[in-house]
């Protein structure tokens, strides 16, 4: 994913400790920008917001009315990273720093407009490019993960008879219906691609498999329109592994898990199983009694 570096406000204009609250006002009224970092010799000292300024007296120094811990962020900072930032202060902006040097401002208007290019607009989930980047942190936090992977059963047939609009609709119901089955907090739920489903958990893998097949009994237990059939395959992969293989490391670990998750799935699927767990026999609902 980019960084902020490559998304931030690169003209940035900075005011004085010294300037007044008055001056700094007409330039947020004359520029629309709602803050400014405050610079003294080329250091960051603060950072004014209209929130700062509202009510002060126009005489009144920046100085006085700054906020003096900022929150920064270096320009090679992740945009995931600067999201959580942002919303762990409760603030709107964060300045962007090049070693010691203010290069840049970054909002969470800005910041939020490029999320909305990472979520699916039919559905409303995040898409498949936040699968590897929840699983990595949940990895890096210390977190056991298992990754699910769903693919809806011969839905090219339900575009090709019945249109992409129904097509559509269906795919909008399954991430409804999956969103209800997934249990907030400890599970994460993504549309991957076209009518492919996939849920990083940090459920152990006994539980994460009975969340599998929940969901593929979920999809196949409502009651669709114009007496349409839908059925998922679903494939599993995680666990504790008992030591690290050969050159192992996190980002290898959660390709490793969505790529047997997505092979799990096919083989689910060809061999008319709900749900199979990589590596290991598949799971039936007797199991989960």
């Amino acid at each position: 994913m980019h960084t902020v570096g490559e998304i931030m406000t690169k003209e940035l204009v900075t005011v004085k400790p010294e300037d007044s609250v008055a001056r700094v006002a007409e330039l947020m009224e004359r520029t629309k920008i709602g803050g400014f970092p405050v610079v003294e010799g080329g250091r960051l000292v603060g950072i004014i917001t209209s929130r700062d300024i509202r009510g002060c007296h126009p005489n009144r120094l920046i100085a006085d009315a700054m906020t003096k811990e900022v929150v920064t962020v270096p320009h090679t900072c992740s945009l995931w990273e600067a999201k959580e930032l942002l919303e762990r202060h409760g603030i709107e902006r964060l300045v962007v720093m090049d070693g010691d040097c203010a290069v840049g401002v970054v909002t969470k208007s800005l910041l939020y407009a490029e999320f909305g290019k990472y979520i699916d607009a039919l559905t409303g989930l995040h898409k498949a490019e936040f699968v590897q980047r929840k699983a990595l942190e949940l990895l890096q936090g210390g977190k056991e993960i298992a990754v699910i992977f769903l693919d809806l059963d011969n839905f090219g047939a339900v575009d090709k008879e019945l249109g992409h609009v129904v097509g559509d609709e269906i795919l909008y119901r399954v991430a409804k219906i999956l969103a209800g089955v997934v249990e907030e907090g400890s599970d994460h739920l993504f549309r991957y691609a076209g009518d492919e489903f996939a849920v990083v958990t940090m459920k152990p893998l006994e539980e994460a498999k009975k969340l599998a097949l929940r969901m593929v009994n979920a999809i196949s237990e409502e009651e669709w329109p114009l007496g349409i059939k839908v059925a998922a395959s679903a494939g599993v992969a995680g666990g504790r592994r008992a030591s690290p293989r050969h050159g192992d490391s996190e980002l290898y670990a959660v390709s490793y898990l969505i790529n047997m998750a997505s092979l799990a799935s096919t083989r689910a699927k060809k061999e008319g199983k709900q749900v199979v767990v990589a590596g290991k026999i598949e799971l039936r609902e007797a199991d989960c009694m």
